[in-house]
């Protein structure tokens, strides 16, 4: 073996060795595009499925919200009866305060009608029973 060929084969075992080392990298790199391919298959399977979740999520918030609105809708009416009937009896309170008032006042002036008529008519009796002591 001449120093030629012992080059060449030293040039042939060097170029297997990088054919070698080249498939084995080639081979790894398509393992890992594989399994970003996978990865991605699946992200993209789950994000769909969350996507499909968040949807339902959404629609039964657009029912509630506007189920919340029909019974908000209905319950208006009867706040504003609430107030009515709150106002109606305040004023049923100062009406019957003002005639509490009236006949207070009312009251009053009889008892002042009706003692100075006890008075006179004490007076009256106190005079007649003197008159009738001074006879006797």
């Amino acid at each position: 073996m001449t120093v030629g060929q012992l080059a060449g084969m030293i040039a042939a075992v060097a170029l297997v060795v990088l054919v070698i080392a080249l498939v084995w990298f080639l081979v790894q790199v398509v393992k890992a595009i594989q399994q970003a391919t996978a990865n991605l298959a699946d992200l993209t399977k789950e994000a769909t499925e969350l996507s499909h979740q968040a949807d339902g999520i959404l629609k039964n918030t657009n029912e509630l919200l506007e189920d919340i609105n029909d019974k908000a809708d209905k319950v208006d009416p009867a706040f504003v009866a609430v107030g009515e009937v709150g106002q109606s009896v305040s004023d049923l309170n100062d009406a019957s305060r003002d005639f509490m008032d009236h006949l207070a006042q009312r009251w009053a002036r009889r008892n002042k009608w009706t003692t100075k008529l006890g008075e006179a008519v004490a007076v009256s009796l106190f005079n007649r029973l003197k008159n009738r002591k001074k006879e006797k």
